[in-house]
């Protein structure tokens, strides 16, 4: 049996988001950023990272959809009725609003930390390293101790993350409620292949989609960000042009203009690129979700002819 798209829960949280753009959802509750200098200047980066991770994980979802079935062929030993069960479980998580809340909360620790790694290694190493000065370690075991850590902090937060998400999950505890029909030595496979099927579920009915909306509604800032940006250059050239201006207000002008400038020569294009990606968007995500589907109930359809043999 296969369950619905989106239940209703999950439907309605998706609505809730700034992007979802459902026709009966409550008037935002925040202003548009378009006039902000300092957001129209990541703008142009930022719709092209929106088309860029929509792209990705639209080809994570196809290189992994060939691999769902010989995985469940390793679980041979396995219960077949008890595993049909887990699998679709882990499918329906996947669609879920708790799911969707989960990944994205994880999905913004993970960019943090990325786009943050070079100054938070440097933090950690910098404190560990000081520790073991203090307690009289060797400069050079300070220093490598200290690069230990900041390696270390790396694979931690990505396990926590995985940790947290597999808690949060109802498809840990069914795994653990029926170990026995499952098989001890198939728990790790089992427990790795329905959480590959939950993000699979989840990329393809529900990320993707909040990908194009967001990339949707961000396209409404356009034309507030370019005259933003406009005025930056202006509000920066009458500060160079002006004798009096000290020698950092003037400094301080010149960086602006450039980030600026930069940001506006690559708006037009951006913007462009971003409008001739949501036009087959839709048509990408359908198809997508067409052909998981089709790979998940050929799945489930090995694994109930399994139990009948």
């Amino acid at each position: 049996m296969r369950f619905p798209l989106l239940s209703s829960c999950a439907f309605a949280w998706v609505c809730l988001l700034p992007a979802a753009g459902c026709s009966n959802a409550p008037p935002p509750l925040t202003a548009p950023s378009g006039e902000h200098p300092a957001y129209a200047e990541g703008y142009p980066a930022r719709i092209g990272t929106l088309r860029a991770r929509f792209a990705t994980d639209e080809a994570k979802v196809q290189a992994a959809l060939p691999q769902l079935q010989p995985a469940a062929d390793k679980l041979s030993s396995a219960d077949p009725a008890t595993l049909a069960q887990l699998y679709e479980l882990a499918d329906e998580e996947g669609k879920s609003a708790a799911y969707a809340s989960s990944a994205l909360e994880g999905e913004t620790v993970s960019r943090f930390w990325d786009e943050e790694k070079q100054p938070l290694h440097q933090k950690i190493a910098g404190a560990v390293s000081y520790a073991g000065k203090q307690k009289e370690c060797s400069k050079e075991c300070s220093d490598d101790l200290g690069g230990v850590a900041a390696g270390s902090a790396d694979r931690a937060v990505e396990k926590q993350l995985e940790e947290r998400q597999e808690r949060l999950g109802e498809v840990h505890r069914f795994i653990e409620d029926h170990e026995e029909e499952l098989g001890k030595p198939n728990l790790d496979a089992a427990q790795k292949q329905a959480q590959a099927i939950s993000q699979l579920s989840h990329l393809a009915h529900v990320r993707l989609e909040l990908y194009r909306r967001e990339l949707e509604s961000s396209l409404s800032d356009a034309s507030d960000v370019k005259s933003t940006l406009e005025r930056t250059e202006k509000e920066s050239d009458a500060v160079l042009q002006d004798e009096k201006a000290s020698k950092n207000k003037r400094a301080l002008a010149e960086k602006r203009k450039a980030s600026a400038a930069a940001a506006r020569t690559a708006l037009d294009g951006e913007v462009e690129q971003a409008k001739a990606a949501l036009k087959d968007m839709e048509q990408r995500e359908k198809k997508l979700v067409a052909d998981y589907d089709k790979a998940f109930d050929a799945l489930i359809d090995s694994v109930e002819q399994r139990a009948k043999k």
